[in-house]
C-alpha cells in the first residue's frame, strides 16, 4: 500500500506529465474499448445479413474447382466452382453431424429476360379481344394500336438521317417496308374483313421495330425452394405465394421487381418519396430535380401506353390538379410532372389513385409465365419458360443491393438454365426424336446404321452435353420414374409447370454448391472441423469454408476494418509510448534526489523497479478506468439510437437500417490489458535508470 501511496502522490506532483500521458491513455482505451465494440457488432450484424439470408454458417463446393465460392461476387469474378457429386450421400453425412441442423443445395448465376413492349402486350390483348368477340374492347384496342403503329412511324423518320439500313437485320428492314401498309386508312379499314392475318404482319413485321423493350439482368439462386424457405429465417413473401413444393417456379426480389420491372416514372416517383422523407427538398437537392426532368422529357412512357378511354380518364385528373383546361395529354403530362416541393406528396397520389391504375404498372405480372435466356457452361444460350409465384425480401434488408439483388428459382429450372443433363431435358429430346423418325447413332454401330438402309434421318448427337454433363437424373430410370412426356412437344413443355418432383429428384441431380446451417448455439469453428473431418474420411470431394469466406470480398470486409483498425491503434500507441517514455525520462531525472535519498537509508535497486512499476499499473488503472467508463457511456448511448445506414451497403453490413453496438466484458478486459502492456514498456526504460540512481549522484545533484 505504501507505494500505491507513493505512485498516487508522485502523479499528483507531476500534473502536468500525468495530464499528457493520462489523456493519451484514456483516448487509446476509448478508442479500443470502441473499435471492439462497433467491429464485434459488425461482425454479428453480418453474420445475421449473410448466414440468414442465402449462405449459412458454412458453404461447400467442389475441391476441384477453379474459382473460389464467392456468393456476392469477388475480386477474380469467376464462377467456374465445378459441381458437386452425388449430394444425396454429402446431405445425409453432414446432417447427421451433432451441430448441423440442415444442409441445402443451391448455384449461383446470371440471365437475361425480356418484358416485352407496349405494342406486344396490346397486340395481345387485342388478339384476345378478338378472340372473344368483345366488340367495344376491340374498338378501343384497334385505335390504341393504330395511335402507337403511327407514332412508331413518326419517331422512325425522325432517326432516318441517323442509322444506317445496309447494318439492319433483315427483319428489321422487312418491318421498315411494311410500315406505311399499317399505318394506312386501306389496313385499318379492312382489318375486320380479315382481322388475324392483320395481326400477323403487326406481330411478326411491325412489333419488331417498337422501341422500349424491358431487359432486365437477373441473378438468381437455384434451390429447392421449400427447404430454402423453412431454413432461412431472414426469407420473408411480399406478394404472390411461395412456389409450391416440389415445382418449377420464380421468385423476384422485391427490390429487383421494383428497380427493374416496375415503370420507370412511377420508380422514380418512389425514390423522390423517400428521398424526401430523407429530408431532402426538390428545390436544393439535383438527383431530385433530375428526376423531375427524366419524368418530363419521358412523358411518352405514360401516354404511350394510354388507350383512349384511359387518356379520357387521365386527362379529367390532370386538368383537375392542375386546374386547366388544357386537351393535349403530353402537355398535360408535361405540367403534371413538374413537381416542386409544395405539391409533390398531392401530385404522388394523384398519379397512383388515377394513372397508375391505366398503365401497365410492372411489365410482368405476379401469375405470368416469363422466358429466362440464360447461357449453358457449355456456351450456347438457352431458354427456360417459368411461371413467377410472387415477390420476397430479406427481412430488414428492404434496400440493401446486394442482398436485394438475388431472385430465387427452382433447382430444376436453374439445372436447364445451366446445361445440364436433367431427365426432363433427355424425354424432351427423346419425344423430338420420336416425332420426326431420328435416332442417336453409337460409335460402335455408327458405319452399319448410316450406310446399312434402315431407312429415315438419323444424327449422331441430340444432346449437346458429354457424358460427364449427365448427373444421377439423367438415366432412363430417372426418366421413367417422372411424368410421361406427352405426344405433342409443346404440350410436354407446358407440362414441366404443373409436375411435382419428388425430393430424390430434387437431390439427385446436380448442385454446384451447398448451404449448411448450424444449429442455434452450435460452436462455429467445431463445426467446421467435424465437416473437414467427415469429408476427408468419407471422401466427398468438397472445400468446406465458412460464411465470411463464402461471400467473397463482402463477407471479408470486417476482416479489413480490423487490419485498419488494429494498424490505427498501433500508430497512437507508438506515438504515446514515446511521449510516455519522454516523459517518463524526464520526471526520473527530476527525482534524482528522492531516489538517491531512498538509496541512502536502504532501498534496493529491486525496490525502486518496483515502486516504478506500481506506479505504472496505478496510471494505467485510474486513467484506463476513466476511458473505459467514458467509452462504455458512448457505446451505451449509441446501443439505444443506433448507427444510421447512409447508404444500401451499410444497410446490408448493419442488417437493417441501423447499427446497435453493445459493450461485453471482453472489450473492457482487452483495453486494459493493451493499456497496463503500453504504460509497462514505455516505464521499463525510465525504471532502469533509476536504479541506476546512487546517493553520491543525489547529493552532487544537490549541490
Amino acid at each position: 500500500m505504501i507505494l500505491v501511496h507513493i505512485a498516487l502522490r508522485n502523479l499528483l506532483s507531476h500534473k502536468v506529465k500525468s495530464s499528457i500521458v493520462g489523456g493519451l491513455l484514456v483516448f487509446g482505451t476509448i478508442l479500443v474499448v470502441l473499435g471492439q465494440s462497433l467491429l464485434g457488432s459488425l461482425d454479428r450484424s453480418m453474420s445475421t445479413s449473410i448466414v440468414n439470408s442465402m449462405s449459412g454458417h458454412v458453404q461447400v463446393y467442389s475441391k476441384d474447382a477453379k474459382d473460389p465460392l464467392a456468393l456476392f461476387g469477388g475480386m477474380g469474378g469467376g464462377n467456374e466452382i465445378g459441381h458437386i457429386e452425388n449430394f444425396p450421400k454429402i446431405r445425409k453425412a453432414i446432417e447427421a453431424l451433432p451441430e448441423v441442423a440442415a444442409v441445402v443445395p443451391m448455384g449461383i448465376d446470371q440471365a437475361i429476360v425480356f418484358g416485352g413492349n407496349i405494342l406486344d402486350v396490346k397486340l395481345e390483348q387485342l388478339r384476345a379481344a378478338e378472340k372473344a368477340k368483345d366488340r367495344n374492347r376491340i374498338r378501343i384496342l384497334r385505335a390504341h394500336v393504330r395511335r402507337i403503329v403511327g407514332m412508331l412511324e413518326s419517331e422512325l423518320k425522325n432517326l432516318k438521317g441517323f442509322t444506317d439500313e445496309s447494318r439492319m437485320s433483315e427483319d428489321m428492314r422487312s418491318g421498315l417496308r411494311d410500315l406505311p401498309q399499317a399505318t394506312s386508312d386501306t389496313f385499318w379499314n379492312s382489318f375486320d374483313a380479315d382481322p388475324l392475318s392483320h395481326l400477323e404482319l403487326l406481330e411478326n413485321k411491325i412489333a419488331k421495330l417498337a422501341i422500349g423493350e424491358d431487359m432486365f439482368f437477373l441473378r438468381y439462386i437455384g434451390t429447392d425452394t421449400e427447404r430454402f424457405r423453412k431454413v432461412f429465417d431472414r426469407f420473408e413473401m411480399v406478394d404472390g405465394t411461395p412456389i409450391p413444393p416440389g415445382q418449377r417456379g420464380f421468385l423476384f426480389n422485391k427490390l429487383t421487381y421494383e428497380e427493374q420491372v416496375k415503370h420507370k416514372t412511377a420508380r422514380r416517383l418512389d425514390k423522390m418519396k423517400d428521398r424526401m422523407a430523407e429530408g431532402f427538398a426538390i428545390a436544393k437537392d439535383e438527383e431530385l430535380q433530375q428526376a423531375i426532368k427524366l419524368n418530363r422529357a419521358q412523358y411518352k412512357e405514360i401516354t404511350y401506353q394510354l388507350d383512349d378511354d384511359a387518356a379520357d380518364l387521365v386527362r379529367v385528373a390532370m386538368q383537375t390538379e392542375l386546374g386547366s383546361k388544357e386537351p393535349a395529354l403530353e402537355k398535360l403530362v408535361d405540367a403534371f410532372m413538374n413537381m416542386d416541393d409544395a405539391n409533390f406528396a398531392r401530385r404522388y397520389k394523384v398519379f397512383y389513385d388515377a394513372v397508375a391504375p391505366n398503365l401497365r404498372l410492372y411489365s410482368i405480372k405476379v401469375g405470368d409465365t416469363m422466358t429466362i435466356n440464360g447461357m449453358t457452361q457449355s456456351g450456347y444460350s438457352t431458354s427456360v419458360n417459368v411461371k413467377v409465384y410472387g415477390t420476397f425480401r430479406f427481412r430488414s434488408l428492404d434496400r440493401s443491393a446486394l442482398a436485394g439483388s438475388a431472385n430465387i428459382t427452382d433447382l430444376m429450372t436453374y439445372r436447364d438454365l445451366f446445361g445440364f443433363m436433367t431427365a426432363d431435358k433427355q424425354a424432351e429430346i427423346q419425344q423430338l426424336q420420336k416425332a420426326s423418325g431420328v435416332k442417336a447413332v453409337t460409335r460402335e454401330n455408327a458405319e452399319a446404321d448410316l450406310f446399312g438402309g434402315s431407312g429415315g434421318e438419323e444424327v449422331t448427337d441430340t444432346t449437346g452435353v458429354t457424358p460427364t454433363d449427365a448427373p444421377a437424373d439423367a438415366t432412363p430410370a430417372a426418366v421413367a420414374a417422372g411424368t410421361p412426356p406427352p405426344d405433342n412437344a409443346r404440350t410436354f413443355a407446358a407440362s414441366l409447370q404443373q409436375r411435382v418432383y419428388s425430393p430424390t429428384e430434387i437431390d439427385g441431380g446436380i448442385v454446384r454448391n451447398a448451404a449448411i446451417m448450424l444449429k442455434p448455439g452450435a460452436d462455429e469453428r467445431k463445426a467446421i472441423q467435424e465437416i473437414k473431418d467427415i469429408n476427408d474420411r468419407e471422401n466427398l470431394g468438397l472445400k468446406v469454408v465458412d460464411w465470411r469466406e463464402a461471400s467473397g470480398i463482402v463477407g471479408q470486409f470486417v476482416g479489413v476494418i480490423y487490419a485498419v483498425l488494429a494498424t490505427s491503434i498501433l500508430v497512437i500507441f507508438i506515438v504515446a509510448l514515446v511521449i510516455m517514455n519522454n516523459s517518463m525520462v524526464m520526471a526520473t531525472m527530476e527525482r534524482t534526489r528522492e531516489i538517491g535519498t531512498m538509496r541512502a537509508i536502504g532501498a534496493q535497486r529491486s525496490e525502486i523497479l518496483k515502486m516504478f512499476i506500481v506506479e505504472a499499473l496505478v496510471m494505467a488503472a485510474v486513467f484506463g478506468s476513466i476511458g473505459c467508463v467514458l467509452a462504455g457511456t458512448v457505446v451505451t448511448w449509441l446501443g439505444q439510437i443506433g448507427i444510421v445506414a447512409r447508404n444500401d451497403f451499410m444497410i446490408f453490413l448493419f442488417a437493417g437500417p441501423r447499427l446497435y453496438p453493445f459493450l461485453s466484458l471482453t472489450h473492457i478486459v482487452v483495453a486494459f490489458f493493451v493499456v497496463f502492456l503500453v504504460t509497462l514498456i514505455s516505464t521499463l526504460y525510465p525504471a532502469l535508470l533509476a536504479t541506476r540512481i546512487t546517493p553520491l549522484a543525489a547529493m552532487q545533484d544537490a549541490e
